[in-house]
């Protein structure tokens, strides 16, 4: 619109009755058209500049997923949709075993290098309506909108299964899973990441390089968490 604008008003300018030389219109034709372009190629620039800070301000600068700050805003968005609507929801929380080790003994870009490879393979195994964060070090978490117990558990699995065989390369490293299932979501995203957090404490204490996987009522999971 701003360009029609601009190209009417040269028109309108060219077509007005002489009131000097005919260059002078053609001037400040050309003139107000190299505005518009300057101005709409700034304009453009800046929501670019814009839309890129509020990308990395969301995401992880070293494997891409959702960053600590975006995962939990889009856990409140999902536990509240789960309630209005009804949906059941899942959790997964991931903690990689002897990631120290890794560190200590090949150094930290193996370590790297072992966090994008997990999210690389977490992100081959959602679904798109599923959100995969890394929430710092090597804690990641995925949440499961919409999804059954029995969907939830198969999904558990089939990322704890693939994870074993994606990690065989840099050894010693394995991942222990929880997975914390809700008919009805909490009031609040944090129990329920809670919960997942817990289970997978109980994977990493059973011997790690494990799954377990619960149905939890949300007054449970509130309880958990306080």
């Amino acid at each position: 619109l701003s360009f029609v604008a601009v190209v009417l008003w040269i028109v309108a300018d060219y077509s007005a009755p002489a009131t000097g030389s005919p260059w002078l219109s053609w001037a400040n034709a050309l003139t107000r058209l190299a505005t518009y372009v300057v101005v709409a190629e700034l304009v453009a620039e800046v929501r670019s500049l814009l839309a890129r800070e509020r990308d990395e301000a969301m995401h992880d600068a070293l494997t891409g997923l959702l960053n600590r700050r975006a995962f939990f805003e889009l856990g409140d968005i999902e536990s509240m949709r789960s309630l209005r609507y009804g949906h059941p929801l899942a959790i997964v929380f991931i903690d990689l075993d002897n990631f120290k080790q890794l560190n200590d003994t090949r150094g930290h870009k193996a370590g790297d290098a072992a966090l994008r490879l997990v999210a690389h393979t977490l992100h081959t195994k959602l679904r798109l309506s599923d959100a995969v964060a890394r929430l710092g070090g090597d804690e990641f978490a995925i949440v499961l909108p919409e999804i059954e117990y029995a969907a939830a558990i198969d999904t558990g699995h089939k990322i704890a299964a693939t994870l074993r065989q994606a990690l065989v390369g840099p050894p010693p490293v394995t991942a222990s899973v929880g997975v914390a299932w809700f008919q009805r979501a909490c009031a609040s995203f944090d129990p329920m990441l809670a919960a997942a957090d817990g289970l997978m404490y109980e994977a990493k204490q059973a011997g790690k390089n494990g799954f377990v996987a619960r149905r939890l009522a949300p007054t449970v999971a509130e309880e958990k968490s306080a």
